[in-house]
């Protein structure tokens, strides 16, 4: 699994996995390339499956809903599909796969419940300020709301990932150095007894290369890294994100200061007003469907009507001369 908050830069690294030999979606199932990124590297139908989950939970991915204790064990989220069948759409060779979906973060203890170990992870994390510009850029995103959204993502993947053999890298590093850093990636995958035996047949070199090649992958500098954007709980998680660079084979538990106020109550209010869209669109088709029945009803009393009986003639007259 590839692990990391929107972006950044997890589908170059999904990218290098698949150049590197893993399996990736099938291209029919695959997300489409668009403008702001040249290939994702996801699955439409594991990408439609969590965002259900996590509006069964209450959000969305640019609005997480609270999470409480032990949610990915409620009996409804286990009706939502058969998570069999999607991951059979979007994976259909044998051997080792690589997927990621930044709602990962937060979904990931719902995949942890149903998949069979074992599992690894590479959690890439970029700098909340790159993070909020690049989402402000294609989204038009606020940068506040871009900040509150990568720590929020951040924390949950510590959390969510504790037990699993993770490697944490930061992405401006993979792209300063692709080849030493993806070169690591692979040494440690290369550890895991789940891989080993595939990693003979690995193409290290059109990995590097998929990295160092791809489109619109310029690191990025902060030109203001003690941003007032930023809290302490924000470089908090900076300072332990950066100390857990490399591999671990069984990520431990990270300390952190709670989240910061600033970004529950920013997430709150993109909750909030997230509801209120779906009131609008909600009562929008409601009223559509009255309308619909409405005029369905007329045209039953204009079908039955005598006019319509009468006039039927001339309306076949009028066909056969159009025709």
């Amino acid at each position: 699994m590839v692990v990391g908050m929107h972006r950044s830069g997890t589908s170059a690294v999904t990218g290098g996995l698949g150049a590197l030999g893993f399996g990736t979606p099938h291209p029919d199932d695959r997300m489409d390339e668009n403008e702001s990124n040249p290939d994702h590297w996801e699955s439409v139908s594991i990408n439609r499956f969590d965002e259900r989950l996590l509006a069964l939970l209450g959000g969305s991915w640019e609005a997480p809903p609270d999470l409480p204790a032990n949610w990915e064990n409620a009996t409804a989220l286990h009706q939502v599909s058969d998570f069999g069948s999607v991951v059979t759409v979007a994976y259909r060779d044998p051997g080792p796969l690589v997927w990621k979906d930044p709602r990962l973060c937060l979904v990931l203890p719902y995949w942890r419940r149903v998949l069979p170990p074992p599992l690894a992870a590479v959690l890439v994390w970029r700098s909340p300020l790159a993070v909020a510009r690049s989402l402000h850029r294609r989204d038009g995103m606020h940068l506040a709301d871009g900040v509150a959204l990568w720590e929020r993502y951040n924390r949950c993947a510590l959390e969510h990932l504790v037990g699993v053999d993770t490697y944490v890298c930061r992405y401006e590093t993979v792209l300063d150095d692709p080849r030493g850093e993806f070169t690591r990636v692979a040494d440690w995958l290369s550890s895991l007894p789940q891989f080993s035996p595939h990693a003979s047949q690995w193409q290290l070199e059109p990995a590097i290369a998929t990295i160092a090649g791809g489109a619109d992958r310029t690191p990025e500098v902060d030109p203001d890294p003690d941003d007032e954007l930023l809290l302490a709980q924000h470089r908090e998680l900076i300072t332990r994100l950066s100390a857990l660079g490399g591999g671990h084979q069984s990520l431990g538990p990270t300390p952190l200061m709670s989240e910061s106020s600033w970004t529950t109550a920013l997430i709150a209010a993109r909750r909030g007003n997230r509801t209120r869209e779906l009131d609008r669109l909600e009562s929008e088709r409601n009223s559509l469907e009255a309308e619909l029945k409405e005029k369905q009803r007329a045209l039953e009393q204009l079908y039955g009507s005598t006019i319509w009986r009468i006039s039927k003639p001339l309306r076949s007259l009028a066909s056969l001369i159009r025709s």
